[in-house]
């Protein structure tokens, strides 16, 4: 099975005029979504230390707005064209290459509004206090639902289809659909303490399960990729950055077992509550020594990428919402146990997220010009 950049790739030769190839890009639909991810994770990011820097809120504003601009903008296009030609959306479900995608939109949805509930509470009437206005929690809120449950029908769809069709060729990319409910297990976690009462618990087991659903799909699918890239097919230059997308499950399922642990420690018993820290702390170490060798190959194959010209696609934001997840996942992990190292990891992270997130717009603006410069 070949990846959209991978398609993007093949088709680039073919579209040569003179002595320049044209940039062929897709149009709007789930395969941009994952610019929504990125951009919705560097705000949460950002928002989340603008208490101590507090011009860290500037760009995060600035970012959350053009997050849901790009949520609405996408989704608008990408449904006026359905709506003209329902085909655009069947194809979206029935090729192999791009299904996998709609893992983004969910996760697209979620990260927005993450980014609502981090950000809107820091401006306003409400700046001082901190506390989210309703409005903001119950459009976060609404965002979980559908991001949560768009998440749900692309793991369990996908999976399916896994085992119906026996693909081969197995890719990075495939994990895209499975780790939508490991983000819903951050994100609905961070809601608890907003919902009522007698909403908690409930909300508690329905996060903890996206958590293992999320766990046990994305495990099996990466490791099957991993062994194949290794044992049988280098993944293509095309798809390079993709190579990033494991870390995406790595550095999220780390910032869910903290988020988990501390919401629901007002629902457990003071026993109950201090094993679920400590739980969370010694997972959070594991998936920490895991990152390491899945950041160095992953680093290995982009710069392997770059350094074969590898052309630019959607699949470049690949680069973006992964490290957000290892950057806050560290945090977490970092202000839990009072480590200044993993709190370091958390920082160089975030860092290393601002620089690649402002690669992908500019190579996205770029490279969107020169397609309707040409036409």
């Amino acid at each position: 099975m070949r990846t959209v950049v991978d398609q993007v790739a093949t088709r680039l030769p073919r579209e040569r005029s003179g002595r320049s190839a044209r940039p062929v890009l897709p149009p709007a639909g789930p395969v941009w979504f994952s610019s929504v991810m990125g951009t919705g994770i560097l705000a949460t990011l950002l928002a989340r230390d603008a208490s101590q820097v507090p011009v860290l809120l500037v760009p995060a504003s600035l970012l959350t707005l053009v997050g849901v601009l790009l949520l609405i903008g996408l989704t608008a296009s990408f449904g006026g064209r359905a709506a003209r030609d329902p085909a655009v959306l069947t194809n979206t479900l029935r090729d192999p290459a791009v299904v996998p995608t709609w893992g983004t939109v969910s996760m697209g949805i979620l990260s927005i509004g993450s980014a609502l509930l981090t950000v809107l509470p820091q401006l306003g009437a409400h700046a001082a206090s901190g506390v989210p206005a309703r409005w903001v929690v119950v459009t976060d809120a609404g965002c979980w639902v559908v991001g949560t449950g768009l998440g749900v029908v692309t793991a369990f769809g996908f999976a399916t289809v896994l085992l119906r069709r026996n693909l081969r060729d197995p890719v990075p990319a495939w994990g895209l659909p499975l780790v939508p409910p490991m983000v819903s297990a951050t994100t609905g976690a961070a809601l608890i303490p907003q919902v009522g009462p007698h909403v908690r618990m409930a909300l508690l087991v329905a996060v903890v399960a996206c958590f293992f659903l999320a766990l046990f799909l994305g495990t099996l699918v990466f490791a099957t990729a991993y062994h194949h890239h290794f044992r049988r097919a280098a993944l293509p230059i095309a798809a390079s950055a993709s190579a990033w997308i494991p870390l995406g499950m790595v550095g999220q399922s780390m910032a869910a077992a903290q988020v988990i642990a501390s919401r629901s420690s007002p629902l457990l018993t003071l026993s109950a509550a201090d094993a679920a820290r400590r739980l969370a702390d010694a997972y959070g170490y594991v998936m920490l020594a895991v990152a390491l060798p899945v950041v160095a190959h992953a680093v290995t194959m982009t710069v392997r990428g770059f350094r074969a010209r590898m052309p630019f696609s959607p699949g470049w934001w690949a680069l973006t919402f992964p490290i957000g997840t290892l950057a806050l996942g560290t945090r977490l992990l970092g202000s839990s146990t009072s480590h200044p190292f993993v709190t370091a990891v958390g920082v160089a992270a975030t860092a290393a997220l601002c620089g690649t997130w402002a690669l992908c717009a500019v190579a996205s603006v770029v490279t969107i010009r020169r397609v309707h410069a040409r036409r």
